[in-house]
């Protein structure tokens, strides 16, 4: 046998080695013979492409030249000289490529000159067209015999390469199916050889193996066998009755180990059996123990559960007792109380579940959201849960147990017997309890029953007094009686003559109703006619003045300036009599809101500043004692402190205007606002007549100052309607104090006397001797504190800390150190800006008083700073300041002292900020187009944008989505808006959220005032407002201009905001309007912007030239037209398919409310108001044309 093994290993290595050598040889040879054909296949190739392409390239050349001669646009030019270098580049490579080829190089060199006189053909057409504009003429016919004779020679050079590759193909697909052939033969008859004497040799190998194992086999089996059978009988003698016996052979061995199986199985029962009823026994026993005693039903409770968990081996436990229809917790072991689970119905949960049925309830399967079990390294999840009603008679309560080892059947076999034992001792607590109740309720019955009987008594004595005093009165009103009847009978006739003169009120009130509505209709009507012509004086005064066209000299420049500046007064005036209309109506609209006093000083102050300083007076604010926060309408508010501070700065031509806020000295509920001045002062005879309409101090034709004498009227009226009075203190030549007195909370006020009024001189003695005292300014400037300033190197994350206290501000630095931080500290508010620039902090830690410098001012520095604007600020201080400080650009704020384990939050929000890349902004718009515009400016900055089109879908989109800030327009047409609003600043994680309001003048003062509660910026829709509005989402999101912003996205955001700002340029806009000054004027100011103006004067003419123009961009509707006014032209329009998507912008001078929703109703895309914003106006036409760029 081990001969032939040897001999059958030899040979068949032997000749396997042989078939491998000659196989080997070939393969090589033919596979080299392989890759010269492919290479030659890939040369042509090559060939044919950049043949094709020369070709290609030549024939957009001549397209460019026709484009460029039918169109005149000087970019098909570029396309054409870049055609001509490229055809050069790709004759090159062909030069290159059939330099083995010299009949084809002959070929070439025929093209060569062919190609050089056709782009010389193409040059000329090009020079004629420039010198003979639209007049030239072409020789089309020439080009086109160049470019036949072009093409057929490239057509003989592609046939020629074309048979080339497919002869070099054919060589190469042969060589390669010889290749093939010859690996597969070798393959083959190896694999033969290979196969039969490994056969031979694995057989002889398996046959004297098997037979050696076999018998090894046999010899260690039996031992082992043997073996076990001992150790097992072993243990079953020492009492060990889990062990198994595995052998179930069919022999002996095997028989003898079946017999010890059985004796093992009937040992243990018995024993097993003995041991659970010893337990259970002894478990009843002790529990019952525990019970025994006279204990409260809460004592109880825990002595049984803490027995049950201990006993069963329970890791949690709870027991309820029934109150009523509900289940009640009077005991737990390992119980964490929940005022949820405090109290339970019938029914509800497993435990109630049990109560209901009467019967033992097990949960086995549980969820990872179930219950968990708590101890003080964490916390686990049970695996069985079981609830066990306790019964007397009837259901006295429950108990649930839960086990992470789960309960035997023994264990629950326990629970159920013990049930009883312990319902029995519950109802016996209970009983024990009611009739202790029973016995001192009884015993305060008797007491207050005592009480009773002593006050009746009282009672009856009084009650027979009261008899005797009733009989005497009935005497006294029976004479009354007689009296009372004869006032009826006059009184009967007073009332008839009552019932005449209401009869007469009521026609009156009628009449003076009529009369109000004609003048309401007249004076809208009056706005129209007004505001028509005085639209072509604004909108060309401004073109003039602007002076586009630089034809104007300073001088004409200034009177185009005046007739603008005159205009704009024309409108106040116009505003001011409709106001006064409203007033006298009934119709004005409050809105009483929560506003903040220097918010109000503020405003004014940045408005009557430079005005007074121009005059040469001094302006000043005093508001040292007025109130943070008032109640009333703002906007209203100020228009009365407007009239009252301009009437002042006009009528004094020396000294000082003040106002100073301050709550009254007698009604601390009230507020004054004192507008004081140094002027000409008003006679004590002419005080009376200044606050009537159309009326002034001097109104004769000598008159120094102008004015309409309708400021103090509308004042005076406003104030009434504000629930306060203005009250005048005048002296001639030397000055006059109008004071304004309102409630600080917006209810009704008494008279206020004009004793309450300071004199002036007295005003001017507090003034000199208490200056205000600067807020928030710390005197002590501590020394400076050691940080990292010097260890700064570029790349490291910074964080500015300005703060005075240096033990917190050494505390922060190590915090900030010990983050991987470097950190620098500012004492002083006046170094904060300084250090922001130098060492550009990811972040600012600023507290509000400081040094020099107040945290507010510091903030207002950063946030006006176009290089620190987007740092984010956290600020730390013990003045309650959230609010205020959220609105200054806050990130976040902490009271002081801070608790460090806030601290984290702080840099996480740093962090978070400065990580994200791409932040989101929900945009809630009704209008899309609006919308989309909107979305498609802020994507050019890498802002994703989110679009809903009312609140209450937003307000989903916050509860399920990261959203970083909300822009909303003031527009929206849902009643819910505000109450969601508040709701949302109300919402744990969104009272932060930035809101940004987007909005156009035309919405109404209502809405604007409401919206201001929760807005953090107000932008109006103008020419610019796109760019303010990425400023302000820049601001609110800490955006960082990253200056790696290079390459293709930095192309492709300057390329989209160029072709924003080239939006209107080309686009066609019919001007419809029956007004020929009102089509003069926009016509001039929308071809400023290279923009083709066509124009009708009615709705008719409008829907024809329509249709000769379909490819109008743009409608500008006037509503108040003859004939076919702009609601039923809208409506016509929108009537065509074709203009279905049309933009039409109505353009109406009423101006009253419900306008605006009236205009869409018809089939308008928009609305403004006459006289037309021209900012305005631009923004609304990018708009709504800016996916046409």
């Amino acid at each position: 046998m081990d001969s032939n093994f040897k001999r059958n290993l030899l040979i068949s290595s032997s000749i396997s080695l042989l078939i491998l050598m000659i196989s080997s040889t070939a393969s090589f040879l033919s596979i080299k013979s392989l890759l010269d054909s492919n290479a030659w296949v890939n040369h042509t190739q090559d060939v044919i492409y950049n043949l094709n392409t020369a070709s290609s390239v030549i024939t957009d050349a001549q397209t460019s030249m026709r484009g460029y001669l039918i169109t005149g646009n000087k970019d098909f030019l570029q396309e054409h000289y870049d055609a001509e270098k490229e055809s050069a580049v790709y004759f090159e490579k062909l030069d290159e490529l059939t330099v083995d080829n010299p009949t084809q190089q002959k070929r070439l060199n025929e093209l060569k000159p062919l190609r050089s006189n056709f782009f010389k053909y193409l040059h000329n057409q090009v020079v004629k067209k420039q010198l003979g504009g639209k007049n030239a003429t072409f020789d089309l016919e020439e080009g086109k015999k160049m470019m036949d004779e072009l093409r057929s020679k490239f057509k003989s050079v592609e046939n020629t390469e074309q048979a080339l590759l497919r002869e070099r193909i054919g060589n190469s697909e042969r060589y390669g199916n010889y290749s093939f052939i010859l690996i597969i033969t070798a393959f083959i008859i190896a694999m033969i050889i290979t196969v039969v004497f490994f056969a031979r040799i694995l057989r002889d190998h398996n046959e004297r193996a098997l037979l050696q194992k076999e018998l090894e086999r046999k010899d260690i089996e039996t031992a082992e066998r043997l073996e076990v059978i001992s150790s097992i009988a072993t243990q079953i003698s020492n009492g060990n009755y889990d062990v198994q016996i595995d052998d179930r052979k069919s022999d002996t061995l095997g028989a003898l180990g079946a017999s010890l199986h059985e004796m093992k199985d009937s040992l243990k029962g018995s024993f097993e059996l003995l041991s659970q009823k010893e337990w259970l026994q002894s478990g009843i026993a002790s529990l019952n123990d525990k019970m025994l005693g006279e204990k409260t039903i809460q004592k109880l409770s825990k002595d049984v559960i803490e027995f049950l968990c201990q006993y069963t081996n329970s890791s949690a436990g709870v027991l309820y007792v029934i109150d009523g229809e509900e289940l009640t917790v009077t005991g737990g072991y390992s119980y964490i109380p929940s005022k949820n689970r405090e109290r339970i119905k019938k029914g509800e949960g497993l435990i109630g579940q049990a109560i209901v049925s009467g019967k033992m309830l097990e949960l086995k399967s549980l969820s990872p959201e179930d219950i968990q079990i708590n101890y003080a390294l964490g916390e686990i999840k049970p695996t069985h849960v079981v609830a066990v009603p306790l019964m007397d008679f009837k259901v006295e309560g429950a108990v649930e147990l839960a086990s992470i080892y789960g309960f035997s059947l023994l264990q629950l076999e326990f629970l159920n017997l013990v049930s009883n034992n312990i319902g029995i001792a519950l109802k016996a607590t209970q009983n024990r309890k009611r009739v202790m109740e029973l016995l001192e309720e009884t015993k305060s019955q008797s007491e207050e029953l005592q009480i009773q009987h002593s006050e009746l008594e009282a009672i009856n004595a009084e009650l027979e007094a009261q008899t005797e005093k009733l009989q005497a009165s009935e005497e006294e009103l029976r004479v009354q009686q007689e009296e009372l009847e004869q006032t009826n009978e006059e009184l009967s006739e007073r009332s008839v003559l009552l019932e005449e003169k209401n009869t007469e009120i009521q026609k009156k009130s009628e009449a003076l109703e009529l009369t109000t509505r004609y003048k309401s209709e007249f004076l809208a009507n009056m706005s129209h006619e007004l505001r028509t012509p005085l639209n072509s004086i604004l909108l060309l005064s401004r073109l003039l003045s602007e002076n586009n066209n630089k034809t104007m000299n300073k001088e004409e420049i200034e009177f185009a300036q005046v007739i603008q500046s005159s205009g704009n007064s024309l409108l106040g005036l116009i505003d001011e009599i409709l106001d006064l209309s409203k007033i006298e109506a009934g119709k004005m609209d409050l809105e009483f809101l929560e506003v903040s006093t220097k918010e109000i000083t503020d405003n004014l102050h940045n408005l009557f500043y430079l005005v007074a300083k121009e005059k040469g007076i001094n302006f000043e604010i005093i508001d040292k004692d007025a109130p943070i926060v008032i109640k009333t309408d703002k906007m209203r508010l100020e228009q009365i402190l407007k009239n009252l501070i301009s009437n002042a700065i006009k009528f004094t031509e020396k000294g000082t205007v003040s106002l100073e806020i301050k709550v009254d000295s007698d009604d601390d509920k009230i507020i004054c606002f004192i507008v004081k001045d140094t002027g000409i002062g008003i006679p004590l005879e002419k005080q009376p007549l200044i606050f009537e309409a159309f009326q002034q101090a001097d109104g004769s034709t000598k008159r120094k100052y102008g004015g309409t004498g309708l400021g103090l009227s509308i004042s005076r009226e406003l104030a009434k309607l504000l629930r306060g009075e203005i009250i005048l203190h005048s002296k001639v030549n030397e000055g006059s104090t109008f004071t304004l007195c309102l409630p600080v909370l917006g209810f009704a006020i008494n008279k206020v006397s004009v004793n309450k009024i300071p004199e002036a001189e007295l005003i001017e003695e507090e003034t000199e001797d208490q200056e205000p005292k600067p807020r928030y300014i710390s005197e002590v400037v501590p020394a400076e504190i050691e940080d990292d300033r010097d260890s700064i190197v570029e790349g490291d994350k910074v964080i500015l800390i300005v703060e005075d206290d240096i033990n917190f501000a050494k505390s922060l630095l190590a915090f900030t150190q010990k983050k991987g931080y470097k950190g620098v500290v500012a004492v002083r508010g006046d170094y904060a800006l300084n250090f922001a620039l130098i060492y550009r902090p990811i972040g600012i830690l600023l507290d509000i008083e400081l040094p020099i410098k107040s945290g507010w001012e510091v903030l207002e520095e950063l946030k006006n700073h176009s290089h620190t604007k987007h740092i984010s600020v956290h600020i730390m201080s013990s003045h309650k300041l959230k609010q205020e400080s959220l609105l200054k650009g806050a990130v976040d704020f902490l009271d002081k002292p801070v608790a460090f384990d806030r601290i984290p939050e702080v840099f996480m929000r740093i962090e978070h900020i400065i990580n994200n890349e791409s932040q989101k902004v929900l945009i809630i718009e009704d209008n899309p187009q609006h919308a989309k515009a909107l979305a498609y400016f802020l994507e050019t900055y890498n802002i994703n944008s989110e679009i809903k089109s009312d609140v209450s879908e937003g307000l989903t989109i916050l509860n399920k989505e990261d959203v970083d800030c909300v822009i909303l327009d003031m527009g929206i047409p849902d009643k819910q808006a505000y109450e969601i609003l508040d709701g949302v600043k109300k919402n744990p994680g969104l009272e932060n959220l930035p809101v940004i309001v987007f909005t156009g003048k035309s919405l109404s003062i209502k809405e604007e005032l409401k919206i201001r509660k929760y807005a953090d910026s107000i932008i109006v829709k103008t020419a610019h407002s796109y760019q303010r509005m990425l400023d302000e989402v820049s601001l609110f999101l800490h955006l960082v201009e990253s200056k790696k912003k290079e390459g293709s996205d930095k192309k492709e955001s300057a390329k989209k905001l160029n072709s924003l700002n080239n939006i209107l340029y080309e686009k066609k806009v019919l001007i419809v309007d029956d007004d020929v000054r009102n089509i003069y004027s926009l016509s001039k100011a929308l071809e400023a912007f290279r923009m083709n103006v066509i124009t009708a004067f009615d709705g008719k003419e409008a829907i024809k030239i329509l249709d000769e123009n379909p490819d109008t961009d743009v409608v500008l509707l006037d509503m108040m037209m003859p004939n076919m006014d702009g609601y039923e032209t809208a409506e016509k329009i929108r009537s065509n398919p074709k203009f279905l998507n049309l933009a039409v912008i109505a353009v109406t001078a009423k101006a009253m409310t419900g306008d605006r929703e009236k205009c869409i109703k018809a089939g308008a895309s928009d609305y403004i108001t006459k006289p037309v914003d021209v900012d305005q106006l631009l923004s609304l036409l990018r708009v709504w044309l800016y996916d046409k760029i």
